[in-house]
């Protein structure tokens, strides 16, 4: 049986679904288009890229930005949105993402490290230590984010109206972020072999999330049915 959500579930699940998008979108023009585009075969060639293109880094650094403050606001959107079903496992799903942001702080610091350095060729190794931290640091994060997916599974699969399927989408995801990046941390695979893998789960890794934030904005802005 599906009930129709109250009005303070379907907004604060319209906050989660928006925000997602928008974190979806910051997160592939940070990540997947500056971070890619800026990183060179060597030292050097990163640090001539960043030189060339400071304006482009700064951009992706917003954009950072802009991922941590939706973090924040998806994290607590969702736990006023799970909380009828299980109070203590929504707050503590939300807890678990919060703390992953601190995490992604923490990372995009590196970041904003670089920015401040003048000459970029002339500290080509210490760019890449920046960034080396910047993954390292966000992929730790990255394991909690994964143990949040799978909290978001559990609630998902426990509620009468989020879609089944979502839940054991969002406990798939949860589950390949986790282990993906456990693996990373404890360099099981080389760095070759670990990005195939991860190409390879880019999607099912992505898509519980993001099918997620589809359906809570349909729900958001669908009308109620009148109970005659």
């Amino acid at each position: 049986m599906i009930l129709d959500m109250n009005k303070i579930e379907k907004r604060s699940g319209l906050i989660a679904g928006i925000s997602l998008i928008i974190m979806a979108i910051a997160a592939g023009f940070s990540y997947g288009y500056v971070h890619s585009s800026l990183m060179g075969e060597n030292p050097l060639a990163t640090a001539q890229n960043l030189a060339n293109n400071s304006g482009l880094f700064l951009a992706g650094i917003a954009g950072w930005i802009v991922i941590i403050i939706t973090d924040i606001i998806v994290a607590l959107s969702l736990c006023k949105f799970f909380k009828s079903i299980n109070q203590k496992i929504s707050r503590l799903t939300a807890a678990v993402r919060l703390i992953y942001t601190v995490f992604l702080i923490l990372a995009v610091y590196q970041l904003v490290a670089i920015s401040y350095i003048e000459t970029p060729t002339f500290f080509a190794n210490d760019i890449v230590t920046y960034l080396d931290r910047f993954e390292q640091i966000w992929s730790f994060g990255l394991i909690l984010f994964g143990l949040h997916l799978i909290g978001l599974g559990y609630l998902s699969v426990k509620s009468v109206n989020v879609p089944k399927l979502l839940g054991y989408l969002l406990y798939l995801a949860g589950f390949l972020y986790t282990v993906a990046h456990v693996i990373k941390q404890n360099s099981v695979l080389d760095i070759e072999t670990f990005q195939n893998i991860e190409n390879v789960t880019a999607l099912p890794m992505a898509l519980g999330e993001m099918l997620l934030a589809v359906w809570l904005i349909y729900k958001g802005v669908k009308r109620s049915k009148k109970v005659e």
